[in-house]
């Protein structure tokens, strides 16, 4: 289960700096946009991977006080 959970942060972390990366490559292939977009994108990332990783921790609490009772 820890490692599922480590995995899910990495792969949401990574995957939204690359969507970032690839929009911002489209919308302005020879500027620096797609920085600040990966950037972004990375932040955003550490973000959401951290709310998925708190309810899974409180799910799997929830799912181990069921079965204990």
């Amino acid at each position: 289960m820890n490692y599922m959970m480590v995995m899910q942060f990495i792969v949401t972390v990574a995957g939204l700096a690359l969507f970032g990366y690839f929009v911002g490559k489209r919308i302005n292939p020879d500027g620096n946009l797609y920085i600040i977009l990966t950037g972004v994108g990375l932040g955003l990332g550490v973000f959401v991977g951290f709310v998925t990783l708190i309810q899974m921790i409180k799910s799997e609490e929830r799912y181990e006080r069921s079965i204990r009772h």
